[in-house]
């Protein structure tokens, strides 16, 4: 089981996006002095405090000149011809890899919000197939010199050199974020890793999840065999808050939880509504989002009983929902310790990493305790 953090700059009410970006780059390199795997953001535009970081590349170039070992995942960049063009995107993943030498992961997304699907001109009907045709042409740039590609969307006839390569002079492992059944069939038949936003659907959702990139994985064929097939199976917490005690961590993570749950109820049912009005049905799952979650947005409890996604607890209870995605078919949960405040981030982080990680991967190195052996109360989860 591999664990990585996800931050997306959310903007405590009173601060500003400057001291937010600030924090995030610290908590980047906390978590690598900490040992978690890897770190990433998504690309986010026109949100005004949620999902802040319009300019991801420049946040993982600063990550990546003060961190030593955590890979760079990226979660996700937006693939598609508005926003990434090929050529783009593959100078800015090499160079990426050149300054973290070598520790640059690929991870994409075909968009989700109907803001800037309207502000750059993204037909929603049409995402999925410029999705896939983006990143094959993004990995081809990366490694075919000189690079050509002939598609529906890209003709690119006159042979460039695109520079710099990357720095291992491999592929970057390849991820797509997924929240359908259809998708993480398809991610899976194309053997890509999947990045499940399961998005308050239920326990049983993110199994169906699982099972369906597994399903797929069986007849896993790389696009152009560009890259080796990657059977990760990543689970991202949405939130995740870790306390000494259950009370502690269900109030000092329910306002991000509860807002979550209402902004996503809106920004899924938008996106999915305006493709429908322009005859599209690839987004059209989400619309039962609202119903299915709606009844969760006061009652934090229920929630967390309800869906995986909501990681906050106490060590042992998430080591327990943790092993439970581990029993469904995921090898690594991503971790969204975002707008908890920069301290209650940290420590949060440092919680987990001391406390839940061990539990899940070591449970036989933790000692019993000398003390209540004795009689004598020992206090748990010190930091």
């Amino acid at each position: 089981m591999k664990f990585g953090i996800l931050n997306e700059g959310q903007v405590a009410k009173g601060s500003t996006h400057a001291v937010r970006i600030q924090e995030v780059i610290d908590e980047a390199v906390h978590a690598d002095k900490l040992g978690y795997d890897y770190w990433g953001t998504s690309e986010q535009h026109l949100v005004s405090s949620s999902w802040t970081v319009s300019s991801p590349q420049a946040i993982y170039g600063a990550v990546a000149a003060l961190t030593k070992r955590i890979k760079l995942r990226t979660m996700s960049v937006i693939t598609l011809k508005e926003l990434g063009h090929p050529i783009l995107t593959a100078e800015r993943l090499a160079t990426l890899d050149a300054i973290s030498q070598g520790r640059v992961e690929f991870g994409s997304a075909r968009s989700n919000n109907a803001a800037y699907q309207t502000a750059f001109g993204i037909d929603p009907t049409n995402t999925q197939r410029e999705w896939l045709e983006t990143v094959e042409a993004t990995l081809r740039a990366m490694q075919e010199d000189p690079f050509t590609f002939e598609g529906e969307i890209y003709k690119i006839d006159e042979p460039f050199h695109v520079t710099p390569r990357p720095y291992s002079m491999v592929p970057p492992p390849v991820w797509a974020a997924a929240s359908s059944l259809a998708s993480h069939k398809m991610t899976g038949e194309l053997g890509i890793g999947v990045m499940t936003l399961e998005s308050f659907f239920g326990w049983d959702y993110a199994k169906d999840c699982a099972e369906a990139h597994i399903e797929g994985f069986k007849s896993a064929a790389p696009i152009g065999g560009l890259y080796p097939p990657n059977p990760g199976r990543a689970f991202l917490t949405f939130p995740a808050y870790v306390a000494e005690t259950h009370d502690r961590a269900i109030d000092e993570a329910r306002e991000t939880t509860l807002g979550l749950v209402a902004h996503l109820a809106d920004l899924y049912t938008t996106v999915a509504k305006q493709e429908k009005e322009k005859g599209g049905d690839s987004y059209g799952y989400l619309l039962d989002l609202a119903d299915k979650i709606l009844p969760f947005v006061n009652d934090i409890e229920g929630l967390i009983e309800h869906s995986p996604t909501a990681m906050v607890g106490t060590p042992d209870e998430l080591i327990e929902r943790i092993q439970r995605l581990e029993r469904m078919g995921y090898n690594e949960i991503i971790l969204k310790f975002d707008n908890h405040g920069h301290r209650n981030n940290l420590r949060a982080m440092e919680m987990f990493a001391k406390y839940v990680i061990p539990g899940v991967k070591h449970p036989s190195l933790i000692p019993v305790n000398d003390y209540e052996q004795r009689g004598v109360a020992a206090k748990p989860y010190l930091i």
